[in-house]
C-alpha cells in the first residue's frame, strides 16, 4: 500500500510517508521516538525517493509545535507491477497547514474560548468579594475585651504596626506595654494577666506575640512586606485590613481560578467546560474566601496570601512540563517554587502543598530530566525547584533568630490568649476528635430565618451541644464541618472505591487498549502506514490522545489522593488550636479539589458509556453546596454576623426569604 495525497485531474503523486523518528529533546543526551510526517515530491519510481529532501517534515510532538490537519488521506492501491492506480478526480484532497504559534496573541489569551468563561467567574467573583468586605462596615478598631472574669485589649491593626516597624528597621512592635506584664513571672496565664488588666485599667494586647518585655507579630511577615509597608511609604497613611482583605481575596480567587483551569487542561481530558465552571466557582465559594472577607480582621490576612500564592505555585508547576520525559520549562519551575515557598512567610502550614511538586513533575524526575547532573537542562531544573525554597526559609529562619533567638521559632507559643500556649498540651485522642470536628460537624438546621445556627452553641435548644460537652475543644461559632458545607466531598470515598475496583478489574484491558502507543518502526511497513490500518497516521494519533487522557486521568487521581491526604494532616495540626470556620479556610479547597480530582475519572468513564446519572449527581451535590454556603453567610452568632454588624441588610434578607 502506498499512502498518497490525490489530486483532481492529475497524476502527480506527492507521497506522505509516516514513520517513528529518534528525536533529541534539547539540552539532554537520551533520544525519544516520535512520529514524523514528511511530503516528498513526485518522482520517477513509487513512493518517495529517499535522495530527495522532502517538501515539508514535521514531529507531531516536538515541543510547543502543532500541525491542523483537514481531508482525509487517501489510499491507493497498486497493480501487479507496483505503480500506483490513478486517483478519480472525486478523490479527496489532503491540505496541511501549520498552525499558529501558541506564542502568538499572548496578551488576548484571557479573551480565548479557553478563558472567557473562567474570567467571567472571576470579575462575577471579585465584585461579589468587595461587596461582602464593606457589608459589615469594617473598621481597626481598639476596644476592650472580657473574657473569663479577665480584661483585655483588642487591637485589629496588627499588620499596620508590624508595617511601621519594618520601615523602622525593627522586628519588634513600638506599642504600650503596661509595667505590670513585663514584670510578671508567667505573662502567658491568661487568668492572671485578665484580672491584672482589670485590677490595673491598663490590659494586656489580646492575640499578639510577647517576648521578653516586648510585643511581636507573630503572623506571617508577607502581606506586610507587600502591602502595607509601600502602602504607608507612598501615602505616609494605613492601609485598612479590610482593604487589604479584599486585595489578597481577588488574588486567591484568580490563583484557584488558574489552578482549576490547569487542572481541566492537562488532566481532565474531554470534561465539558460548563461542567468545569461550575465545579470552579464550587470550589470559590468553597475554600471560605466570603468568610474572610467578612470577618477582615487580621487572622484573615495571611491565610488570604497563602490563598493567592499556593493554588497559582501548583499551577504552574502542572504547566511546566508539556508531557512525560519532556524538559520542564525551568522559568514556570522556579516561579512555582518560589509561590509556595513564600507561604512559609504567610501561613506556615501551606508550605506543606510542596509535596505537589513531587506529583506533577515526578515524570521528568523519573525521566531524570530532573534531580539528576546527566545535562545541563536537568540540572537548572533541579535548582530552579530547589532553590525558591532555600532562599525564602533562609530568610525566614533569620527573620525568626533576630525576633526569639531560634531560626525555627515561629513564635506561636508566645501568643497572648485565652490559654497559655507555652504549657497546651493536647492528647492524641483531642487532636484526633478536634480535627474530625473541623471536618465533618454537622450543620445545625432552624426553622426560622436563617434557617442555620451556630452548631457548637452550649444552649439547651442545641442538639449537637454534647459534640463539645466537657471535651478539651476550642470551638468558636460556626455552622457545620467541611463536608456538611461541601457535600460534594461525600462522593470522595465512593470515587476511591470506583478506581480501585476499576484499577484491578480492567488493568489487562487498558493495557491492551494503549499497547499500540508503543510499537516501533519494525512494526511499521516500508510505506510508514502501521499494518491492519486504513489511515496509519490517524490510527496513532487516536491512540496518542486515548493514551494522554488515560495518563491525566491517573495523575488526576494522584493528585486527589494527595489533597485529601493533606486534608487530614492539616485538620490534626490546626484542631488543637482551635475548631472554628478560620482554620477550615486552610484546608476547604484542598477537599474540593481532591474530590473534584478523583470524580473526574470517574465521570468520564461513566460519560463515555452513555451514562449521565453520575454527572447529574456531581452538579445537584456542586449546586447544594453553593446554597449551603449562602446560608452559612446569613448565620446569626457568628463572628460579625449581618444582624449585628448591619441590620438593614439583614433586615432586607429576612422579609426576601420570609415572603
Amino acid at each position: 500500500m502506498a499512502l498518497t495525497v490525490a489530486r483532481p485531474l492529475t497524476t502527480a503523486y506527492h507521497s506522505i510517508s509516516y514513520r517513528e523518528t529518534a528525536f533529541r529533546l534539547p539540552g539532554t543526551c537520551n533520544e525519544t521516538l516520535l512520529p514524523c510526517l514528511e511530503v516528498h515530491p513526485p518522482s520517477a519510481g513509487v513512493g518517495p525517493d529517499p535522495l530527495r529532501q522532502p517538501l515539508y517534515r514535521r514531529d507531531f510532538r516536538q515541543p510547543r509545535v502543532s500541525l491542523r490537519y483537514s481531508g482525509v488521506m487517501h489510499s491507493t492501491a497498486t497493480d501487479r507491477t507496483g505503480a500506483p492506480t490513478f486517483a478519480s478526480d472525486t478523490a479527496a484532497t489532503t491540505t496541511i497547514k501549520r498552525a499558529r504559534s501558541h506564542t502568538r496573541h499572548r496578551i488576548l489569551r484571557i479573551l480565548r474560548p479557553d478563558w472567557l468563561p473562567f474570567a467571567i467567574v472571576w470579575a462575577l467573583a471579585s465584585v461579589i468579594i468587595v461587596l461582602l468586605t464593606i457589608s459589615t462596615h469594617p473598621v481597626d478598631a481598639t476596644y476592650q475585651l472580657h473574657y473569663a472574669d479577665g480584661t483585655f485589649l483588642v487591637d485589629r491593626a496588627q499588620y499596620q504596626r508590624l508595617a511601621d516597624a519594618f520601615l523602622h528597621g525593627r522586628t519588634w512592635l513600638d506599642v504600650h506595654v503596661p509595667d505590670w506584664l513585663a514584670a510578671m513571672d508567667n505573662p502567658y496565664d491568661a487568668q492572671a494577666r485578665g484580672a491584672e488588666g482589670t485590677a490595673s485599667g491598663d490590659p494586656s494586647l489580646w492575640d499578639w506575640a510577647f517576648y521578653h518585655g516586648r510585643y511581636y507579630c507573630y503572623f506571617g511577615p508577607l502581606p506586610a512586606i507587600v502591602l502595607f509597608a509601600p502602602y504607608k511609604a507612598l501615602t505616609g497613611m494605613d492601609l485598612s485590613t479590610a482593604a487589604a482583605c479584599a486585595i489578597l481575596a481577588i488574588a486567591a480567587c484568580a490563583s484557584l481560578i488558574f489552578l482549576v483551569q490547569t487542572l481541566w487542561k492537562r488532566f481532565w481530558k474531554g470534561t465539558p467546560r460548563w461542567f468545569v465552571v461550575l465545579a470552579c466557582t464550587a470550589i470559590i465559594a468553597a475554600s471560605g474566601l466570603s468568610y474572610l472577607v467578612l470577618v477582615p480582621w487580621f487572622y484573615s490576612i495571611p491565610i488570604l496570601a497563602s490563598l493567592a500564592l499556593a493554588p497559582a505555585g501548583i499551577a504552574l508547576w502542572a504547566r511546566s512540563a508539556d508531557d512525560i520525559g519532556s524538559v520542564p520549562r525551568t522559568g514556570m519551575v522556579a516561579a512555582g517554587s518560589l509561590l509556595v515557598a513564600l507561604t512559609m512567610m504567610c501561613r506556615p502550614t501551606f508550605i506543606l502543598t510542596a509535596v505537589f511538586g513531587l506529583i506533577l513533575l515526578w515524570p521528568q524526575i523519573r525521566s531524570r530530566e530532573m534531580l539528576a547532573v546527566r545535562s545541563r537542562h536537568a540540572i537548572q531544573a533541579s535548582l530552579a525547584a530547589i532553590v525558591p525554597f532555600l532562599l525564602v526559609g533562609g530568610v525566614m529562619m533569620r527573620y525568626n533568630a533576630a525576633r526569639f533567638g531560634n531560626p525555627l521559632d515561629f513564635g506561636t507559643a508566645y501568643n497572648l490568649t485565652g490559654f497559655d500556649m507555652t504549657q497546651r498540651h493536647v492528647s492524641p485522642q483531642a487532636r484526633l476528635f478536634s480535627a474530625a470536628l473541623l471536618l465533618f460537624a454537622p450543620i445545625r438546621f432552624t426553622r426560622e430565618f436563617p434557617f442555620t445556627a451556630d452548631v457548637f452553641a452550649t444552649g439547651a435548644g442545641n442538639p449537637w451541644a454534647f459534640l463539645i460537652h466537657n471535651r478539651d475543644v476550642i470551638a468558636e461559632p460556626t455552622v457545620g464541618g467541611i463536608v456538611a458545607l461541601s457535600p460534594i466531598c461525600l462522593l470522595a470515598l465512593p470515587a476511591v472505591i470506583w478506581l480501585i475496583v476499576s484499577c484491578f478489574s480492567r488493568g489487562s484491558h487498558a493495557s491492551s487498549d494503549t499497547g499500540g502507543l508503543h510499537k516501533r518502526t519494525e512494526e511499521v511497513e516500508t510505506t510508514g502506514v502501521p499494518s491492519g490500518t486504513q489511515s496509519g497516521m490517524s490510527s496513532a494519533v487516536s491512540l496518542e490522545k486515548s493514551h494522554e487522557m488515560t495518563r491525566g486521568m491517573s495523575r488526576s487521581c494522584a493528585i486527589g489522593i494527595t489533597c485529601l491526604l493533606l486534608v487530614g494532616v492539616i485538620a490534626c495540626i490546626d484542631g488543637p488550636f482551635g475548631v472554628n470556620a478560620r482554620y477550615m479556610c486552610d484546608m476547604a479547597w484542598l477537599a474540593v479539589i481532591g474530590t473534584m480530582c478523583l470524580l473526574m475519572p470517574v465521570e468520564a468513564a461513566s460519560r463515555m458509556r452513555g451514562r449521565r446519572w453520575l454527572t447529574v449527581t456531581i452538579v445537584v451535590f456542586l449546586v447544594l453546596g453553593l446554597a449551603l454556603q449562602a446560608l452559612w453567610l446569613m448565620t446569626t452568632g457568628r463572628l460579625e454576623a449581618w444582624n449585628v454588624s448591619n441590620p438593614t441588610l439583614y433586615a432586607w434578607l429576612q422579609g426576601v426569604f420570609t415572603r
